[in-house]
């Protein structure tokens, strides 16, 4: 007769020898309170944060796009927008499924309209991962302003001067001589603002930043998806769960390499964001654990 499984054996069992993050995690499991508030506190901070970027997304807007410029234009600038509205209904699936709602709750309309709403979810997050890849590739495709040396040349004009990513200021008489110290400036594409040299370099090489990004949180979310699969199937000890947790272990730490890059850079909000958005996923980790916790008391009580 096997022995009782304890609080701390169950543990080690959720918890084996490689590092990953359920390992780094289920300590929490020990303290309920303090999971669960650290859990609301950072949904919170999620729906806060995604006001942030409409806003962002709306200022670029109106700065970047002439009036009456065609949707699909309007639509692919406020992509960090859509993909935020997908990536926080997608969380909140995660979470009933993982922690909210009793196995006698997955009835076949409930399981269908999970599945519905992940596919609304994912085909949203794809397209702005598009979004990102076509907003970084047109960053490529600028236009050299010949004669032109300083942004002064553009005062009270009501043209804008494009920063960074997300800044924009209209150059006049009062500010223009300290916009800008350099000597070379260019247009991308269509778009009504003009940019400096230093500036291009510098919105070219964070759209990799994004590119990278958006692409690595979906390999993250489908390793999610396959392990709640596996766990579901009580795979457990399998070697395939194992290396689905270390892989999804490895892109964490290339995700949280993009949130220092933001950082170092001055992009706080998205570096904010993209450790909220790291800390979201891990209380879905942590539901995980909790979820491989309950399953194995329960095998090891009907042995």
């Amino acid at each position: 007769m096997d022995a009782p499984v304890t609080e701390s054996t169950t543990i080690s069992a959720v918890t084996p020898t490689p590092l990953t993050i359920k390992s780094l995690l289920a300590p929490l499991l020990t303290h309920p309170k303090v999971a669960q508030f650290i859990k609301n506190a950072v949904y919170l901070g999620l729906v806060i944060n995604f006001g942030f970027y409409i806003w962002d997304d709306y200022t670029a807007w109106k700065a970047a796009l002439p009036p009456g410029s065609p949707l699909p234009e309007i639509i692919k600038l406020f992509s960090t927008s859509i993909d935020m509205s997908a990536w926080i209904g997608l969380i909140v699936v995660f979470e009933l499924e993982t922690y909210l709602l009793s196995d006698e709750s997955f009835t076949k309309s409930v399981n269908r309209t999970f599945i519905a709403i992940k596919l609304v979810c994912y085909i949203l997050i794809c397209y702005a991962a598009y979004g990102y890849t076509s907003l970084a590739m047109e960053n490529y495709e600028f236009t050299r302003l010949d004669g032109v040396s300083s942004p002064c040349q553009y005062a009270d004009q009501g043209t804008w001067l494009q920063l960074d990513v997300n800044d924009f200021a209209e150059i006049d008489a009062v500010n223009c001589a300290a916009l800008s110290d350099d000597t070379s400036f260019y247009r991308i594409g269509e778009d009504l603002s003009i940019i400096s040299e230093s500036s291009l370099n510098h919105v070219q090489w964070m759209g990799w930043v994004d590119i990278c990004n958006a692409f690595i949180w979906l390999i993250v979310v489908v390793l999610i998806e396959l392990e709640v699969w596996l766990q579901g199937q009580d795979r457990f000890s399998s070697k395939r769960l194992d290396t689905v947790r270390q892989l999804k272990s490895l892109f964490y730490v290339v995700l949280i390499g993009n949130g220092v890059i933001w950082t170092l850079t001055g992009y706080y909000v998205y570096a904010w964001d993209a450790f909220l958005w790291i800390f979201g996923f891990w209380a879905i980790e942590l539901n995980l654990a909790e979820w491989e916790q309950d399953r194995l008391e329960e095998l090891a009580v009907r042995k």
